[in-house]
C-alpha cells in the first residue's frame, strides 16, 4: 500500500493507517456470468475474418463449481490474485456503464485510494471517483477521462495536464494521466486525496470535510476501445459485428485499497475492529470517552475537551464533587467567573457537578438543596451533610432556609428588607396535623384536588382512585401533582389499556460524532469535524454556497430510531458572545405539526417517537458572511433499566402488551412478528410465517428475512440449493446436504436435489453422463463408478457410434463398447460392419451396401468404396444392372445374353423380357422368324400413297401423351428398369400383348393398360391370384387351391401378425415398423401406419417428431416457440423443429440464436403473437437501443360508474348526439329511429376522456367490448365500414381503422382487438407499420366503435368496454405481466418508455419554433420536435416542458426565463450566482430595509423605488420633513415628530433627535405637560416602568363591563367523539386558565404589597437587595412617581373585577361537568336496559 504523510501522525497518540477496503461492504451493479455463462478474452491483436492464433479466452460463470470461472465483486477486496470482472460489451452497450460501491460502515478520514487491474488495461475510458456520507447524495472526488477532450465534452471540466495537482483543498479535477494503453495487464491507479493540496501539512476544515466519507463509488461510464476495432463496433448490422472483438472489452479489478484511519482526536493508540458491528472503535485514553474519544468521560469535565497533539496530551481532569456526584459538565461562564473548585483546591476550570446526592447542590455539590442546610462545622465531604430547614409554612417567607453559613448574611439581609413582620409561627407543615406531634395526613396531594391534605373529604382527580387518592385508575399511570387529572392515560399504541409507570432511571446519551450539516432542501450534505474546543463549529461563509442561507445540524444514528422512552436535552448554536442552552422535554405540548403548525396529539407524538428518522437542529440564524455557528452539546436522557440515578422515568409507560407486540408502549412487533400495512397506532402485529427458521420478516410483504438452517424462499419454506428436505417441519435439521451420490465435493455431481414422496433424496440436476435418483450411476454411453470416492463418469471411447437407444450400449463400469449403432462395428465401434461401407471414425457415414440380392454374390461390399461383388453379366455398385446386350431372366435368376438375330433384329439389345426389336417382316423373341404371309398381305393391300410429311409427323412431329411419340410407341426415361439400355431419346414400340392389354397404347414408362387379372409392363402374364392367361384376361384362383402370402384364416381373408393391406391375390404386405421408433411391430391393418413412440413420427416411425432431431437418437431441439418460424412448429404441442446434427432452429425475421430465443439488435419483446418474433425499437427515432420494460402489469381502462351514456358521432367525428341513447344495465342502447334523425349511417360510439391522451402503454394490449344489434338484414350500408377507428399522432392528423367479420343479428358478440400494428390499416387502405402505430398512440384524440350494423337496424347495444394498458406493479391472477412495451435507452433530454417525454430540465421545441443555439444539435423525434435544455439564464434547472417557462428560479432571479432580478434585488443577469444583489434601502438588515423594491441605475448602482412615508433619498437613507431618526443606524427608523400643538413652536422637530422647539415653560423631547421629571431610564426602574406600561395596556384592552359568555367551545370539546382529543384540549385550556390566574394573583400581590410598602414622595427612593444566582449582586435604585402609584391602584381594581369573572367561569365549568356526569349515568342506565331487553328476547326464543 502506498501511504501519504498526514499532518497529525504521532507515535503513541494516533492509530495506524489501515486498508479500510478489506473490511468494507462492496457491491456492483453488473458482474459477468450472473445471467448466463459467457466467454471473455484478453486484449490481444485480432484481425476480423482471420483465424485467431491464441484467443487467451476463458469462461465466466458465477454458478460454476470451478472457482476459476467465478469473478464476484468480493474478489476485488479479498487481497488475493482473484479479480472481479464485468460483462463484456458483447452483451450490450449498456455494460459501458458499471458502478461499484464500497460501504466502510462508518465515516473515516481517507488518505488515498489504490486500484490494480489484472487482465484488462486500466479503465482508460471515462469514469468518476465519488464519495458520500449518507449513501444517497454522492459528490465527485476526481474525474478520469480517456483524453483531455473528453474532460471538456463529457464532464465540462478543464483538464489538468500531467500528474494530478490541486490548487484548492476541495478542488475536483479531471485527468487523463492514467488513460494510457500500456500496460495492458496489472495496471495501477493511485489517487492521493491529501498530498498536493494547499493545506496538506495542516489540514483545514474544508480539506477534512473533503476527505471524510463513508461510501466510495466508482462510476464507469465508457470503455476505451482501440482504434483497430472501431470498424466492427460501428457496424449497423449485428450479424457483421465480430463477437471475438466485443468480448475483449470489459472492466476487471484485482485489488481496491483505501488508505485511511478512524478519527480518535489524538487520544487513542489503537482502533480495533468490532467483529459484530464491523466498525472501528477507539481505545480511548486521557480520561476520554466516545467512539472517537471526542468527549471527556463522565466526571472528568473540569477542563474543556481538547484534541491531543504530538506536543500536549490535553488530559481530561476530574471534577471535584466532594463525593456526592459521578457526572459533571463543563461551563465556560463558570470558568470565567472562577466558581469551580478543582481537585487541587484551586478555583480553576468550569466543571459543574450533575445529580448531587444527599440533598446537596452547587457547582461542586458544596452547598445544600432548597429546604436543606449544612450546619456549621460539617464538611461537604461527610455523609448526609445537609439537614431539613423545618421552616413554618405560615410564619416563614418560604420553605427554604440558608443553605450554609457562607450565604447567611446575604440571605438574612434580604429577608429583613422584604418582610414587613418577621414572625415565627410554630405549627405543623403542610400535609401534617396535630401540632406538635405533626402526624402525616393521608390524602395524597398528587392525586386529589385538595389544597390541604388534612381537610376532609379527600376528593380524587379524574383519573385517580382510592380512599386517599393515591393510585391511578386502571388504564392510567404516572400519578403526579402537576397533572390536573392526576394520571396520564395509557396510550400503548391503541392495542392495550393496561400500563404502569416505569421504574427505570434516566441516563444521558451525548455525542458530537457523526453530525453533519444539511441544507434546507436536504439535498446537500456537509461533514463537520470537531476542533480543539469541545464543540462543532462552522463558518457561514464556508458553507453558504453549498447549503444555502438556512441549514441545520443533522443528528447521527445514535439519536434516531425508537425514542419512545427518551427525553431530549440539547444545546442550541453557541455564538462567541452569547452561549444559549435549552432543554426540550419530549412531550406533545412542546411540538407542533411542521406543515399545519397545529398542536400534535399524544397519539401522533408517540407514533413519531416510535421511529425517529431525522433530528435537525437549526444552525444558521444570520446572513452575515462572518457568522460562526457552534454546537456545544446535544444530549438525550434515555430511560434505561440498568441506569443508576435519582430521577425515575415515571413518565415512560410500561404497557402490558398483547402477544406479538413489544416495547414500552407496544410500539414494536415482537421477534417473529411483523406489522401489517405499516399501521402503528391501532395496528396489528402478524406472526411471521417462517416455519421457525427466521425471527424477522419484511414489514410490507411479510417475506422472511435472514432465513437460517439452510432454508430460503419468501417464507423459509424451501431448502437452499444443494440441500433437501421439508423446510416447513420447523426443526433446525429440516434441510440436509445433497449426497449425489456422496456428500463429498469430488463425488457430489448435482448442485440441487429434493426430497421424494418417501423422504428419500432425489438429485435433479445430474450432469450429462450421470443418472439414477442420486446421480449414482453412469448413464448410457458413459462408464465409471460415481458412488466410489474419487470416481466419476466418463464417455465410453466408442467414437460416438454407440446405439444409445438400447440399454447398456457400453459396459457401465469398464467402458467396453457393447452395442454399436446400426452399420457400425469393431471393438471400439470404429469400423463399418458387414453389409455397410463408409468412414466410421471421421465422417461417421456408414451406410448399407444395398447389394442386389440376385445380382451380387453376397450382401457384403467393400468397406471403403461400397462396391458389391457381382455375378456374371451383372454390373453396377449394387450389382443391379445387366451388362449391355443382356437381360434379366427371372426364371433362371440371372442376366443372360439377348441373342438377337443379326438379320431379323434392329440391334443386339433387347427389353427387360429378352425380346429383341425386330425388323419389318421378322417376328419371335429373337427376331429370328419371318412373318408368314408377309409378302402376300403386302401385295393384297391396296396401294396407298402417303405424303412424306404425314409420315414424319406421325413418327416424329405428333405430340401425344407418350413424349411426342405416335400411338403404340413411347420414349422411355432412363432408369433402373432399362438395365442400362439407352434408346438415345428415340420412340420405341409399346409391344402391348394383344390378349392381355386393352389397347396398344402405353404410358411414358412403357406400362400398357392391362385386362382384369393381368399384370406386367406388357400385360402378358396373370397377376397373383389369377391363372389361365387368354384373350380377355385371366381367371381368378380358387383360394382352396391357392394360398396368398402373409395371410391367415380359413379363407385367407386376414393378414398375419405384423402385416397389413389384405388383397386376395397378393396377400398382405409387411408392416415394416421401425423397432426404435414404434410402440410395436403391428401397424394399422388398413393404412399400414405404425404407432409411434413420443419422440418419433412417420408412416413407419422412422423419423423424429417435430421438436427432435438426429434419428434414431431424436434429441430434443429446445427451440423457443415464440422465436421460431411457425412453419417448423407444432403450435398445439408447443414445439418446433431444428436441423439435424447442428440443432439450429429456424428463427423468425427479428430473432437470433441457436434456439431462437434472443431478439436481434434494435429489437425487443420476444412474443409468439408477433409474426416477426420481436418488435423493432421505435423510440420515436431517437435511439435504436431498447429492451422490454420490466415490472409492468396489464390494467384495465373502463367506463366509470357515472358514465352510463356514450355519445354517438359520425365517422369523421364532426357531428355528435346523445339523442336516442339510453342505459339499461349493463348495456348502453342506441335507438336507430331517433339517432338517424341527426346522424346518417355509419355512426359510432365515442369512448370517454380516459381513453384519450398518451396511450404508449396500450401497445400489446387489447381493446375489448361486446356488441348486440337487431336489424332486418345482416348486410347494409355500414357493413363495409371499419369496426374501430382511432385518430391521434403528434400532429393529430393520423387515422387508422380495424375491420372485423360481419356480426350476426340478435347474437351478443364479444370482440378482442389486439393493440398492435397487425391488421390495422390507414383510412386509404394502406397497411400500418409499427412506427405508424406508435405515432398514433403518442396521443390518441379519440376512439370510435361502430354502432350501426346491418340493414334497417332497429337498435344496437354495447357493453363490457375495456382497454388494457401497462402500469407498474406485481403480477397477480387478475393482472398479468405486460409484454411488448419498449423501454428505450433515451438520449439526453428525453424520458418515458419510448422517449416520448422531455426529461426534467428540458422542454419540447416544436417544428417551426425559433430554436436556441444549443438546440441545433439536439436529436429530433419524428413529428414531435426536439427536447432542448431549459433556457433559464443559468439560474434554474427545470422549466415547463410545454411552455418552456422556467420554474423555481434561484439566486434571487425571476421572470419566464429567470432573466431579471427578483423584487428586492438588482443587477444584470449573466448566469452567475451573484448576478442579483440585495437592495440596501439603506441597510441590508430587515429592520433598516424600508423599500421592498429597487432598480438598477448605472453600472453597479441602484435606486430604491418604494420608500415609505417619512423616508426620502436615493436609498431611503434620510428622514423626510416632519420626521426624525437615523435610518442609517442599525435599528434606526424615521418617526413622526408629534410635537404638541400647545407646547411647541410651529415647524419641524430636530431631524435626528426629534426634539421639538418648545414654547417658554414646557420641556422634554415630546412636550406633553409642564412637568419636567427626572429620567428613570435605567436598568431597574426603566424596565419596571416598561413592564407596567405593557401590563396596563393588556388590562385596559380587556372588556370587563359585560358578563363573560359560557365557554361553549370547551364544553363542546368535552363531549367530542375522540376522548383523547377531549383530554388534550381540556388540559391545554385549563393550563392557560391556571397561568392567567397565577399572573393575576402575582400582580395583585405585587400591587398590594408594594403599594403599601413603597408609597413615598417623588424625589425619594428605596434601596432594595436582590440575590442573583447565589453570587450576591446588590441594590438597584428605583424611582417611582405619583402616577405609578395611581397606576397600581387602577390595575388592582381592574384585576379584582376580572377575578370575579373568573369565578363565574369556574362555576359554569363545574355545572357543565355535573351535566356531563348526569348524561354519562343516563347512558349507562340505557345500555343496561337494552342489555336486559336483549337477554329477555333470547330467553323467549329458546322457550
Amino acid at each position: 500500500m502506498i501511504l501519504t504523510n498526514f499532518f497529525f501522525l504521532s507515535p503513541g497518540l494516533f492509530p495506524a493507517v489501515l486498508n479500510l477496503a478489506t473490511m468494507a461492504d462492496i457491491t456492483a451493479n453488473a458482474t459477468c456470468g450472473v445471467e448466463r455463462p459467457e466467454m471473455s478474452c484478453k486484449l490481444v491483436e485480432h484481425v476480423p475474418g482471420q483465424p485467431v492464433r491464441n484467443t487467451q479466452c476463458s469462461l465466466c460463470n458465477q454458478q460454476s463449481t470451478k472457482p476459476s470461472e467465478q469473478h464476484p465483486i468480493d474478489f476485488a477486496i479479498d487481497g488475493t490474485n482473484r479479480w472481479w470482472q464485468s460483462p463484456s460489451i458483447q452483451n450490450g452497450m449498456k455494460y459501458h456503464y458499471v458502478t461499484i460501491t464500497l460501504d466502510l460502515n462508518q465515516v473515516n478520514l481517507l488518505i488515498n485510494a489504490f486500484y490494480t487491474f489484472p487482465i484488462f488495461l486500466r479503465p482508460s475510458g471515462n469514469w468518476v471517483l465519488e464519495r458520500s456520507i449518507d449513501g444517497v447524495t454522492f459528490d465527485p472526488w476526481q474525474y478520469y477521462a480517456m483524453s483531455d477532450t473528453e474532460c471538456l465534452t463529457r464532464f465540462n471540466i478543464t483538464p489538468r495536464r500531467g500528474p494530478p495537482s490541486y490548487r484548492r483543498d476541495d478542488e475536483v479535477i479531471c485527468t487523463s494521466f492514467y488513460s494510457k494503453i500500456h500496460p495492458l495487464e496489472n495496471g495501477e491507479i493511485h489517487t492521493s486525496l491529501i498530498n498536493g493540496r494547499p493545506s496538506a501539512d495542516d489540514p483545514s476544515p474544508k480539506l477534512l470535510n473533503f476527505t471524510s466519507a463513508r461510501y466510495i463509488r466508482l462510476v464507469f461510464k465508457r470503455i476505451k476501445t482501440l482504434n483497430a476495432d472501431l470498424m466492427t463496433l460501428t457496424l449497423r448490422d449485428a450479424k457483421e459485428i465480430d463477437s471475438i472483438v466485443t468480448r475483449r472489452y470489459y472492466y476487471s479489478i484485482k485489488d481496491i485499497s483505501v488508505g485511511g484511519m478512524c478519527i480518535c482526536y489524538g487520544h487513542a493508540k489503537a482502533c480495533p475492529l468490532d467483529a459484530q458491528t464491523k466498525k472501528f472503535s477507539c481505545e480511548c485514553e486521557h480520561n476520554t470517552c466516545g467512539e472517537s474519544c471526542d468527549q471527556c468521560c463522565p466526571g472528568y469535565n473540569q477542563q474543556p475537551w481538547m484534541a491531543g497533539t504530538y506536543i500536549i496530551r490535553h488530559v481530561c481532569e476530574k471534577c471535584n464533587c466532594h463525593g456526592k456526584a459521578e457526572e459533571c459538565y463543563y461551563n465556560q461562564t463558570v470558568a470565567d467567573l472562577s466558581l469551580s473548585l478543582d481537585t487541587h483546591g484551586e478555583y480553576r476550570g468550569g466543571g459543574v457537578c450533575v445529580g448531587c446526592r444527599d440533598n446537596t447542590d452547587g457547582v461542586n455539590c458544596q452547598s445544600c438543596a432548597r429546604g436543606f442546610y449544612r450546619p456549621g462545622g460539617v464538611d461537604p465531604e461527610e455523609d448526609n451533610p445537609c439537614v431539613p430547614c423545618s421552616c413554618d409554612s405560615v410564619g416563614a417567607l418560604s420553605q427554604w432556609c440558608v443553605p450554609d453559613v457562607t450565604q447567611g448574611p446575604i440571605l438574612w439581609a434580604l429577608v429583613f428588607i422584604m418582610l414587613i413582620k418577621p414572625l415565627f409561627s410554630p405549627r405543623c407543615a403542610v400535609g401534617y396535623k396535630d401540632y406538635p406531634s405533626c402526624q402525616r395526613c393521608n390524602c395524597s396531594l398528587e392525586g386529589s384536588t385538595n389544597e390541604d391534605p388534612c381537610v376532609s373529604p379527600c376528593v380524587c382527580k379524574g383519573n385517580v382512585e382510592g380512599e386517599n387518592c393515591d393510585r391511578c385508575k386502571l388504564g392510567f399511570y404516572n400519578l403526579h401533582r402537576g397533572n390536573r387529572r392526576g394520571c396520564d392515560k395509557c396510550a400503548c399504541m391503541g392495542v392495550s389499556s393496561q400500563c404502569t409507570g416505569s421504574t427505570w432511571a434516566y441516563r444521558n446519551e451525548s455525542s458530537l460524532l457523526g453530525w453533519y450539516l444539511v441544507g434546507d432542501s436536504g439535498s446537500t450534505v456537509w461533514t463537520v469535524h470537531r476542533e480543539t474546543p469541545p464543540y462543532l463549529s462552522v463558518r457561514h461563509a464556508d458553507v453558504v454556497q453549498d447549503l444555502g442561507p438556512a441549514y441545520y445540524w443533522n443528528a447521527p444514528g445514535l439519536f434516531l430510531g425508537n425514542k419512545v422512552s427518551h427525553i431530549s436535552k440539547f444545546g442550541l448554536p453557541v455564538y462567541p458572545s452569547s452561549p444559549v442552552t435549552q432543554e426540550v422535554a419530549l412531550i406533545p405540548e412542546h411540538f407542533l405539526h411542521s406543515e399545519t403548525a397545529q398542536p400534535i396529539s399524544r397519539r401522533d407524538f408517540l407514533s413519531v417517537l416510535a421511529n425517529v428518522s431525522k433530528v435537525m437542529v437549526r444552525a444558521s440564524y444570520s446572513t452575515e458572511p462572518t457568522a460562526v455557528y457552534r454546537l456545544h452539546l446535544f444530549s438525550m436522557e434515555v430511560a434505561n433499566p440498568s441506569a443508576r440515578g435519582e430521577r425515575t422515568a415515571s413518565a415512560v409507560e410500561m404497557c402490558s402488551c398483547p402477544p406479538g407486540f413489544s416495547g414500552t408502549s407496544c410500539e414494536s412487533c415482537a421477534s417473529g412478528f411483523r406489522r401489517v400495512n405499516g399501521v402503528l397506532y391501532n395496528g396489528f402485529c402478524e406472526a411471521c410465517q417462517c416455519h421457525g427458521h427466521s425471527s424477522q420478516c419484511d414489514e410490507v410483504t411479510g417475506h422472511c428475512l435472514g432465513c437460517l438452517d439452510l432454508t430460503t424462499g419468501p417464507f423459509c419454506d424451501t431448502c437452499l440449493p444443494g440441500y433437501y428436505g421439508n423446510a416447513t417441519w420447523g426443526s433446525p435439521t429440516d434441510c440436509q446436504p445433497c449426497a449425489c451420490p456422496l456428500n463429498l465435493p469430488s463425488n457430489n455431481f448435482s448442485p440441487t436435489c429434493h426430497m421424494g414422496a418417501g423422504g428419500e433424496v432425489l438429485c435433479d440436476q445430474c450432469p450429462p453422463g450421470y443418472t439414477g435418483p442420486r446421480c449414482d450411476r453412469c448413464s448410457n454411453g458413459y462408464y465409471g463408478q460415481p458412488a466410489v470416492p474419487g470416481g466419476s463418469c466418463q464417455p465410453c471411447e466408442c467414437h460416438g457410434n454407440l446405439d444409445l437407444s438400447l440399454p447398456e450400449s457400453c459396459h457401465p463400469i469398464t467402458g467396453q463398447c457393447l452395442r454399436c449403432r446400426p452399420g457400425y462395428g469393431g471393438v471400439a465401434c470404429d469400423t463399418c460392419t458387414d453389409g455397410y461401407y463408409g468412414d466410421a471414425v471421421t465422417a461417421k457415414n456408414c451406410q448399407p451396401c444395398q447389394c442386389h440380392t440376385n445380382g451380387s454374390v453376397s450382401e457384403v461390399c467393400h468397406q471403403q468404396t461400397g462396391q458389391c461383388e457381382c455375378r456374371e453379366n451383372v454390373v453396377g455398385r449394387q450389382c443391379d444392372e445387366c451388362v449391355p446386350n443382356c437381360w434379366w431372366d427371372s426364371d433362371t435368376g440371372e442376366c443372360v445374353p439377348c441373342q438377337c438375330s443379326r438379320h431379323g433384329a434392329v440391334s443386339q439389345r433387347c427389353d427387360v423380357e429378352g425380346r429383341c426389336i425386330c425388323r419389318a417382316g421378322y417376328v419371335g423373341r429373337r427376331c429370328d422368324l419371318k412373318r408368314q404371309g408377309y409378302e402376300r398381305r403386302e401385295t393384297r393391300r391396296p396401294l396407298e400413297r402417303i405424303p412424306v410429311e404425314a409420315v414424319q409427323q406421325r413418327w416424329a412431329g405428333g405430340l401425344t401423351r407418350t413424349g411426342g411419340c405416335p400411338r403404340g410407341a413411347y420414349r422411355p426415361i432412363a432408369g433402373p428398369e432399362t438395365h442400362g439400355i439407352s434408346t438415345g431419346g428415340m420412340c420405341i414400340p409399346c409391344h402391348c400383348n394383344s390378349f392381355g392389354s386393352k389397347s396398344f397404347d402405353c404410358d411414358e414408362s412403357g406400362q400398357c393398360r392391362c385386362q382384369p387379372g393381368v399384370s406386367g409392363p406388357k400385360c402378358d402374364r396373370c397377376s397373383r391370384g389369377f391363372f389361365n392367361f387368354q384373350e380377355g384376361g385371366c381367371t381368378p384362383c380358387d383360394c382352396s387351391l391357392y394360398l396368398p402370402p402373409n395371410t391367415m384364416g380359413e379363407r385367407c381373408d386376414r393378414c398375419a401378425p405384423n402385416h397389413w393391406g389384405h388383397e386376395i391375390t397378393i396377400g398382405c404386405k409387411e408392416c415394416g415398423c421401425n423397432a426404435i421408433g414404434s410402440v410395436s411391430q403391428q401397424c394399422n391393418v388398413n393404412t399400414g401406419c405404425c404407432q409411434c413412440r413420443e419422440n418419433f413420427r412417420g408412416e413407419k416411425c422412422n423419423e423424429c417428431q417435430i421438436g427432435y432431431r438426429d434419428f434414431p437418437q431424436c434429441i430434443q431441439c429446445h427451440c423457443n416457440v415464440a422465436g421460431s418460424d411457425c412453419e417448423t412448429c407444432d403450435l398445439e404441442r408447443g414445439v418446433c423443429g431444428c436441423a439435424d446434427r447442428t440443432g439450429k432452429c429456424s428463427c423468425k425475421v427479428n430473432v437470433k440464436g441457436d434456439h431462437c430465443d434472443q431478439c436481434k439488435v434494435d429489437t425487443f419483446g420476444l412474443s409468439m403473437q408477433n409474426p416477426l418474433g420481436c418488435s423493432r425499437c421505435y423510440c420515436y427515432g431517437l435511439t435504436h437501443t431498447c429492451t422490454e420494460a420490466p415490472g409492468l402489469i396489464r390494467m384495465w381502462l373502463t367506463l366509470r360508474p357515472e358514465q352510463t351514456v356514450l355519445p354517438l358521432v359520425d365517422r369523421s367525428n364532426t357531428l355528435e348526439t346523445r339523442r336516442g341513447v339510453s342505459f339499461q344495465h349493463p348495456e348502453i342502447l342506441a335507438h336507430s329511429d331517433q339517432v338517424t334523425s341527426v346522424l346518417s349511417e355509419p355512426y359510432y360510439w365515442k369512448l370517454p376522456e380516459q381513453f384519450r391522451g398518451s396511450m404508449i402503454t396500450a401497445y400489446g394490449g387489447q381493446l375489448k367490448y361486446a356488441v348486440y344489434y337487431e336489424a332486418r338484414d345482416e348486410t347494409g350500408p355500414s357493413s363495409y365500414e371499419p369496426q374501430v377507428i382511432i385518430k391521434g399522432g403528434p400532429n393529430h392528423n393520423m387515422i387508422m381503422g380495424r375491420h372485423t367479420p360481419g356480426l350476426q343479428i340478435g347474437q351478443l358478440t364479444r370482440h378482442q382487438i389486439d393493440m398492435t400494428e397487425h391488421e390495422w390499416k390507414f383510412a386509404d387502405g394502406r397497411t400500418m407499420t409499427r412506427e405508424d402505430f406508435m405515432d398514433i398512440l403518442f396521443y390518441v384524440d379519440y376512439i370510435l366503435i361502430k354502432a350501426s350494423h346491418g340493414n334497417l337496424m332497429r337498435h344496437s347495444r354495447i357493453s363490457e368496454i375495456t382497454l388494457t394498458v401497462a402500469e407498474e406493479g406485481r403480477p397477480t391472477k387478475e393482472s398479468e405481466e405486460a409484454h411488448q412495451i419498449e423501454k428505450c435507452d433515451c438520449p439526453q433530454g428525453y424520458s418515458g418508455l419510448s422517449c416520448e417525454e422531455c426529461a426534467a430540465g428540458f422542454y419540447r421545441l416544436r417544428s417551426g419554433s425559433v430554436a436556441p443555439v444549443p438546440a441545433s444539435r439536439a436529436p429530433t423525434a419524428a413529428g414531435m420536435g426536439s427536447c432542448v435544455q431549459c433556457q433559464c439564464s443559468g439560474h434554474s434547472s427545470t422549466c415547463d416542458p410545454d411552455t418552456s417557462i422556467c420554474q423555481d428560479c434561484q439566486d434571487n432571479t425571476a421572470g419566464d426565463h429567470c432573466e431579471r432580478c427578483a423584487p428586492g434585488f438588482y443587477g444584470i443577469v449573466q448566469g452567475f450566482p451573484d448576478d442579483c444583489k440585495p437592495c440596501a434601502c439603506p441597510l441590508l438588515n430587515p429592520e433598516n430595509n424600508f423599500s421592498p423594491t429597487c432598480v438598477t441605475e448605472g453600472y453597479g448602482d441602484y435606486r430604491c423605488t418604494a420608500c415609505p412615508e417619512g423616508y426620502e433619498g436615493k436609498h431611503c437613507e434620510r428622514c423626510a420633513t416632519g420626521y426624525h431618526g437615523n435610518p442609517l443606524q442599525p435599528g434606526g427608523r424615521c418617526e413622526e415628530c408629534k410635537c404638541s400643538e400647545w407646547g411647541s413652536l410651529p415647524g419641524p422637530c430636530d431631524p435626528v433627535t426629534g426634539q421639538c422647539r418648545c414654547r417658554t415653560g414646557p420641556q422634554g423631547g415630546r412636550v406633553t405637560s409642564a412637568w419636567a421629571g427626572m429620567s428613570c431610564d435605567d436598568e431597574c426602574s426603566g424596565l419596571l416602568i416598561s413592564d407596567m406600561e405593557r401590563l396596563y395596556k393588556i388590562i385596559t384592552e380587556v372588556t370587563l363591563s359585560s358578563p363573560l359568555p359560557p365557554p361553549y367551545k370547551m364544553l363542546a370539546t368535552k363531549v367530542s367523539a375522540d376522548g383523547e382529543q377531549v383530554e388534550d384540549d381540556s388540559d391545554r385550556i385549563h393550563k392557560r386558565a391556571q397561568e392567567l390566574e397565577q399572573f393575576v394573583r402575582d400582580t395583585l400581590l405585587g400591587a398590594n404589597g408594594k403599594a403599601d410598602l413603597f408609597l413615598i414622595n417623588a424625589d425619594s427612593c428605596l434601596i432594595s437587595a436582590r440575590l442573583h444566582d447565589r453570587i450576591g449582586h446588590f441594590c438597584y435604585i428605583v424611582f417611582f412617581s405619583h402616577s405609578l402609584i395611581n397606576l397600581f391602584f387602577q390595575i388592582k381594581g381592574k384585576l379584582s373585577d376580572h377575578e370575579d369573572k373568573l369565578q363565574e367561569t369556574q362555576e359554569l365549568l363545574n355545572e357543565a361537568q355535573g351535566k356531563t356526569r348526569e348524561a354519562g349515568a343516563l347512558a349507562r342506565q340505557n345500555h343496561a336496559n337494552l342489555t336486559a331487553l336483549e337477554s329477555s328476547k333470547q330467553r323467549d326464543i329458546h322457550h
